[in-house]
């Protein structure tokens, strides 16, 4: 068994949920389409790749300027003849500001090597910050925009309050959160609701 650790570096929307004290833009006023940003988060089967190596006990890290972006642990990866490297059991940590801002967990998912983008898949996919929990089955994270994207149904818990979308674009954070087709039930103690725009 191998073990391995992976070092990755390189140097106005409208907004539908915002959380405490910001905004909530939620009741009829920007359910509109919005594009998840899937035609940059294209990632292929690694069933179809050729596997060039297998570690355990996997570890990799991004850095931006020699701050910390993301880390993420793997049970198992494997490295792809495309350069993309599929993991199992993977969670990964997102820091926003040197502050772990969110925790996803999955049941697998890829690294892109070259972009410092992954995506993870799962039953669910899971992402917990200090206010609140995401589910969905697949998530992307975009390194360049610190964007996360879930093309699927989606559901965030905060409390009591609970919301139901797809094709969610959001920071770790959950504070922006962009949703089509969206359902909720809000209480006050949870959320300000506001509906007039920024």
């Amino acid at each position: 068994m191998k073990k391995g650790t992976i070092n990755f570096s390189r140097s106005n929307i409208d907004t539908i949920w915002r959380h405490r004290g910001a905004p909530l833009l939620f009741l009829g006023i920007v359910f509109f389409a919005v594009g998840c940003g899937r035609e940059d988060a294209q990632v292929t089967s690694a069933e179809s790749e050729k596997v060039t190596q297998e570690i355990y006990t996997f570890t990799a890290q991004n850095t931006k300027a020699g701050v910390q972006t993301w880390t993420l642990a793997a049970d198992v990866a494997r490295y792809l003849e495309s350069g993309r490297i599929h993991v199992e059991k993977p969670e990964v940590i997102i820091f926003q500001d040197g502050k772990e801002a969110m925790t996803i967990t999955g049941d697998g998912g890829e690294i892109e090597q070259n972009r410092e983008d992954f995506r993870i898949i799962g039953n669910p996919v899971k992402g917990v910050n200090e206010d609140g929990i995401l589910y969905t089955n697949e998530l992307y994270w975009k390194d360049e925009k610190e964007k996360l994207y879930a093309p699927g149904e989606v559901k965030i818990v905060r409390g009591d309050s609970v919301m139901f979308g797809k094709e969610m674009e959001a920071d770790p954070k959950l504070e922006t959160v962009i949703l089509k087709d969206v359902r909720f039930k809000i209480y006050p103690k949870d959320e300000k609701i506001d509906e007039t725009k920024d």
